[in-house]
């Protein structure tokens, strides 16, 4: 008798224990550093700490304007300065080959490396690879 009732409390005590972990997990979950679908906090974007981001961007070239590349995907495009002298390389099987601003054409898929400034404007080119 008293071993079933030592199996009864122990499986309590237990079951408690997990609703405990349940609730504490669901809490903790609630307190995300990084919303969705945003990439960053907005509070991270505009620290004073953080002078630029650098990220990638990839997508197919819609426009082109001196020397500015519009990056399309889906519904969303993204308006990119390319500096002169900025790496341009075309990856084919054999590596990477180094290419010219205009050898880039509408159509084209890109993965570019940017440089954000903290202002968020201009979004700078730092490196361009035209995709096969």
């Amino acid at each position: 008798m008293k071993e079933n009732a030592l199996i009864v409390v122990s499986l309590i005590v237990l079951f408690v224990i997990f609703l405990v972990g349940f609730g504490l997990g669901y809490f903790l979950n609630q307190k995300k550093c990084v919303p969705e679908p945003n990439i960053c906090p907005p509070t991270l974007l505009d620290s004073k700490l953080l002078k630029n981001w650098s990220v990638f961007a990839r997508g197919e070239v819609k426009e082109i304007s001196d020397r500015n590349l519009t990056l399309g995907l889906e519904n969303e495009t993204l308006k990119i300065f390319v500096p002169e002298g900025t790496r341009i390389q075309g990856l084919t099987d054999e590596g990477a080959n180094i290419m010219n601003f205009e050898d880039i054409k509408v159509g084209d898929q890109l993965e570019i490396k940017l440089w954000i400034p903290q202002d968020k404007t201009p979004l700078i080119a730092t490196l361009v690879t035209i995709l096969p």
